[in-house]
This record gives structure tokens, C-alpha cells and sequence, in this order.
């Protein structure tokens, strides 16, 4: 009974070993975008801006109309499958947003979640400290419905001007079905190692089954955990995104400049510089007066002490050599 036991145990150990083995390392399709935020092949063209009478866009401002962030046609827009042709893909999103209405454009954000059913994992806002005189930015990381992945994208430049927009998707079909294979034949090897458990009559049988029983076991929470993972982060695409605040948007300069062109350019910006560091410099000096006032006085005094000696030393050293 023994020998028919570990002969049994060894060719399980065997057909598990034989179906870890294999998989396949998942491919990875990237799409970057330079400046002016256009997302091409997985985002879709830039959702119209809407005009707020004064010549400048929504788009540009960053106060999107909260109606159209939430339309039907807005969500209904550039929308994608869970998989294409049953793959299993990962969809990533980063963009840099710049608006002059650092509320409105939070505001409208808020709007964009609930419209695409999306939710906050993480975020940080800095700059609304009492007394900040700095422009505000802001990091979100949003996790949204796969369905909705390409809506929301395409909506973004209704929050300000995207400067910046970079996509990935990562295709791990091959990867998923491998680990669903492997998890298919712990969980057979768990039935019938159960099976041989209520069979066992040794201690010694049984001491080797629960032994097994225990590693298939492990496996098989590792890799169901893997698979949840997986599917959710398939499930719910992430989108990264960060929110500053300008004083104006800048119109995206051509990038063919002649050569005079680059030249004013280079001595606006060197002059914009030392503005910059006398202003700073001038700021610096009245913020730490008080401290140098303070090292001024004990530097007068330091002197005043400084002579006041020497005067004395030289004194006694003459005295002395007047009565040499």
C-alpha cells in the first residue's frame, strides 16, 4: 500500500511540475505623444472644447462644461471591449494637465469620475497651504472601467490643456493562461491528494499527504491571487494624472524657429533669469534682516572687545619696556 502511495504522489508531483512549465512573457504595445496631448491608437482624437465667449477655450481654461464632461455621448465615446478577441490587456494612461482655474478644473474632475464610473486610488493636492503665494498642483491616480478607458482619455483636454499624454497597453494573455492552467492542476492534485487522505491507514501516509496537501495549497492561493489581480487591473484601466496650475497656457511654439528667433529667445529668457534671482535674492536679504542685524551687533561688539585688549597689551607692553 505504501509503494502504490508514493508511486502516486510522485507522478502528481510530476504532471504539476510538467504544468508549471512553459508560459510566456507577455507583450507590451506603448504609445507616447509629445506636447498638445494627442493620444493616438488608444486614445481618440481631442474632445471638442467649448468656448467661454472671450476667446479662449474651455480646454484652455480648465472650466469644462460639466454637462458635456457627463453626456451620453461623452461616455458612450471611443469606448473598448474588456479584450480584444478575448485577450487579457492591461491599459495605462499618464497626461500632464496645465489650467488657470485650479478649482473649476477639480470641480470638473469630480464630474469626469462619476460620469465614467471611475473612482480615486490615490491623490495628493499641494499649494492650498494658508498663505501660499505658489501655484497648486495636484496627482491623481484613477482607476477606470476598461469600457470607459478611452471616454474618459478623450474627455481630458476638457479639464485644461494636456501637455503631455503617454499610453501603454500590456497584453498577458499568454501569461493568464498559463497561470490558469497551473491553478487547474493544483486544484486537481488537491481533490485527489483529499482522496488518498481518507483512504490512508499509516501515520506515515498520512504525515506525507498533509505535507503535500500544505505546498498544492499555497500554490493554489498564490496563484489565484495572482489572477485576481490580473483581472482586476484588466477590468479597471489606470489613469495617472497631474493638474497645474498657470498663470496663462502658452501657445505651443513651431518647431521650426529661425535663427534670430532662437537668439531673442535665449536672451528673453537669460534677462527673465536674472530678474528672477535679484527678486529672489532681494527677498532673501529682507527675510533673514532680523538675523543680520542680530550677527551684526555681536560682530560690532566682537570688535569693539578686539581693540579694547589689543590697546591694553600694547599699553603694558610699553610700560614694560620703559622701565627696561
Amino acid at each position: 500500500m505504501r509503494k502504490i502511495i508514493s508511486a502516486v504522489l510522485a507522478l502528481l508531483l510530476i504532471t504539476a511540475l510538467l504544468a508549471s512549465c512553459g508560459g510566456q512573457t507577455p507583450s507590451t504595445a506603448s504609445v507616447n505623444s509629445g506636447s498638445g496631448g494627442a493620444y493616438d491608437a488608444v486614445a481618440p482624437e481631442a474632445a471638442p472644447a467649448y468656448s467661454d465667449g472671450k476667446g479662449k477655450t474651455d480646454s484652455q481654461t480648465g472650466n469644462g462644461d460639466l454637462a458635456a464632461l457627463t453626456s451620453g455621448s461623452a461616455l458612450t465615446s471611443g469606448v473598448i471591449g474588456a479584450s480584444l478577441n478575448g485577450d487579457k490587456i492591461i491599459y495605462n494612461f499618464s497626461a500632464q494637465v496645465e489650467t488657470t482655474a485650479f478649482d473649476d478644473t477639480l470641480k470638473n474632475l469630480d464630474a469626469l469620475l462619476a460620469g465614467f464610473g471611475a473612482f480615486v486610488e490615490n491623490s495628493y493636492v499641494s499649494g492650498n497651504s494658508y498663505g501660499n503665494t505658489t501655484f497648486r498642483s495636484a496627482e491623481y491616480t484613477i482607476r477606470v472601467p476598461v469600457g470607459s478607458f478611452k471616454g474618459m482619455t478623450d474627455a481630458l483636454p476638457l479639464l485644461g490643456n494636456v501637455s503631455k499624454a503617454s499610453t501603454t497597453s500590456q497584453n498577458i494573455t499568454a501569461q493568464f493562461i498559463d497561470t490558469q492552467s497551473r491553478l487547474d492542476a493544483y486544484k486537481t492534485e488537491e481533490s485527489r491528494l483529499l482522496a488518498m487522505l481518507d483512504k490512508t491507514t499509516t501515520v506515515q501516509d498520512m504525515i506525507t499527504i498533509e505535507s503535500r496537501l500544505s505546498d498544492v495549497r499555497y500554490q493554489i492561493e498564490s496563484l489565484t491571487s495572482t489572477l485576481q489581480n490580473w483581472q482586476n487591473q484588466v477590468d479597471f484601466s489606470t489613469v495617472a494624472l497631474h493638474i497645474s496650475e498657470v498663470a496663462e497656457i502658452k501657445e505651443q511654439v513651431s518647431a521650426q524657429r529661425t535663427y534670430w528667433e532662437r537668439m531673442r529667445d535665449g536672451i528673453s529668457g537669460t534677462l527673465n533669469g536674472i530678474g528672477t534671482f535679484f527678486k529672489s535674492l532681494f527677498m532673501a536679504i529682507v527675510v533673514a534682516l532680523p538675523v543680520l542685524i542680530i550677527l551684526a551687533v555681536l560682530a560690532a561688539a566682537a570688535l569693539v572687545i578686539y581693540r579694547t585688549v589689543r590697546k591694553k597689551r600694547a599699553k603694558a607692553s610699553q610700560d614694560i619696556d620703559k622701565k627696561e
